[in-house]
């Protein structure tokens, strides 16, 4: 029997997982030694580890949470901000059908944060398997969603469109780099009309996708609460938008239309220029760092460029 060309790829992709994880295990419990508060806490998984972040589910007590690691020369602050983020949205959405996930204790000289377990089904996962009008409300739910959790902290400020088109580099060879071009001229051709001009801004999610969102029965809860920044609401409204065309082909026109209706028919009132003209600039925008960033399937990828081209082509 012919010996498997991939193998030795695949053995190296597990020996470097295993050596990462194994890493932040030891990194994790030298944190976590001699703190009382934490005596009955058992680690049971490393669930991601990412960038300056690394991810573990544990049980404290019996009882689930999820525990990040932030491994930045900054973790200590950044694990304080994301508490304080975390606590203050969960004053306002801590119950009802809207809610974020409860934060845990919180060790202030520590790099760490610890939430509860979020029990449920991914959105994303339920998006791909409902008819189109189950779909359409559940869009509505996580427009509901973000504006809830940027009810108490919006105001208006000047777009600037040109940070956001410096920012975009297609890796070196990437298959992609032409399309890429392209996405940055069409968003050039776009910026002198949008510059300066007042969008509606807040703290928003600042990964505000399908993915974030857990639904358990008739509640939606969010996830993965970082956020530290002021950004255009309708910047969050089109990173949903994007990741949620990584599961299907584009299927006419620059947008998925009704996708954009329903999530903004949750959402409220927007003013024109921000849910036109500034939301198709920022769906451009996140298509194309998606695409740029993809580490999905082949398929997810490829679902991607083709609505990159699309978009390219709308005018």
């Amino acid at each position: 029997m012919a010996a498997d060309p991939a193998a030795p790829d695949a053995l190296a992709r597990w020996s470097r997982k295993h050596a990462q994880e194994t890493a932040a295990f030891a990194a994790l419990n030298d944190l976590l030694a001699g703190e009382a508060a934490l005596d009955g806490l058992v680690i049971a998984d490393c669930l991601r580890i990412a960038g300056d972040r690394s991810v573990f589910l544990a049980h404290l007590d019996g009882a689930p949470l999820i525990i990040k690691h932030f491994t930045g020369p900054d973790g200590i602050a950044r694990a304080a901000q994301v508490h304080q983020e975390l606590a203050s949205r969960h004053a306002i959405m801590g119950s009802g059908l809207l809610q974020v996930c409860a934060p845990k204790l919180f060790l202030p000289e520590k790099p760490l944060t610890f939430r509860a377990y979020q029990a449920g089904e991914r959105l994303d996962t339920i998006l791909e398997q409902v008819i189109p009008a189950a779909r359409a409300q559940k869009l509505r739910q996580a427009g509901q969603w973000l504006a809830l959790y940027t009810s108490d902290s919006r105001s208006t400020a000047g777009f600037g469109p040109w940070k956001w088109i410096k920012r975009i580099a297609p890796p070196q060879g990437s298959a992609y780099g032409p399309l890429i071009k392209r996405l940055k001229a069409r968003l050039r051709e776009q910026a002198p009309d949008l510059m300066g001009k007042p969008v509606q801004v807040a703290r928003t999610h600042g990964d505000f996708a399908a993915l974030n969102l857990i639904c358990d029965g008739p509640v939606m809860t969010g996830i993965d609460i970082e956020n530290r920044h002021e950004l255009a609401v309708t910047k969050d409204l089109a990173r949903f938008l994007a990741q949620a065309q990584s599961y299907r082909r584009p299927r006419g026109g620059w947008v998925p239309q009704p996708d954009l209706d329903a999530i903004l028919e949750g959402f409220g009132p927007l003013p024109e220029f921000d849910s036109g003209p500034v939301l198709r600039f920022f769906y451009g925008l996140e298509l194309g760092r998606r695409l740029m960033g993809s580490n999905g399937t082949e398929a997810q990828t490829e679902n991607l460029a083709a609505a990159l081209r699309t978009y390219v082509n709308s005018r």
